[in-house]
């Protein structure tokens, strides 16, 4: 009896293991390849936050990567994963697919929507242009059909600096840096 619970345990113990900490550490390996990306930008013109979390109205918004510039802020979603990417703007869910197998996975562009507004909500009071980016690291190939950028790393930081209309002035980077710092719950 005993040798069973702790055979079932041992089982619970696999499985938690393989469908929580694995994606988690993935993920996290992920978030340091685009760290490292965003931080060769300029120092004067991008100030880079990684790993941001708030906490909006009892739900907790955990956003990869926020870059605050003269020309608005980026919020970047990061994705490690392999194999095709398929999907559209507007689709619900998207495909990763390999040759013998396929799966779903939430479209990140509107995973990325719900990290705009939850620094939207923090940003009430500050008029600002948002840049919805999603980047996937280099393990997988992207066709996807969006007007929002998805890129890999190598694009990454042409993508930015594609962006050339001032719309922040130095009074409100200072407001926003601070309100991001006050409301970072992590």
């Amino acid at each position: 009896m005993l040798l069973s619970c702790f055979f079932i345990l041992f089982i619970i113990l696999i499985i938690t293991y393989y469908k929580y900490i694995i994606p988690s550490i993935k993920g996290r390996k992920g978030e340091r390849i685009i760290a490292r990306k965003l931080a060769k930008l300029d120092e004067r013109k991008y100030e880079v936050f990684n790993d941001v979390k708030f906490n909006i109205k009892g739900k907790q918004s955990q956003i990869d990567h926020i870059v605050i510039s003269d020309y608005g802020i980026f919020v970047i979603e990061t994705k490690n994963y392999q194999g095709t990417i398929t999907g559209s703007e507007r689709s619900e869910n998207w495909t990763q697919s390999f040759p013998k197998s396929k799966y779903n996975f939430y479209n990140p562009i509107r995973q990325n929507l719900g990290h705009i507004y939850a620094l939207n909500y923090v940003l009430k009071d500050v008029s600002i242009d948002y840049h919805s980016i999603v980047a996937f690291t280099d393990k997988s190939k992207l066709k996807v059909k969006t007007s929002t950028d998805v890129v890999q790393p190598q694009q990454l930081l042409k993508t930015i600096k594609k962006y050339k209309h001032h719309s922040i002035d130095k009074h409100q980077k200072e407001l926003i840096k601070s309100r991001i710092q006050k409301y970072n719950v992590n």
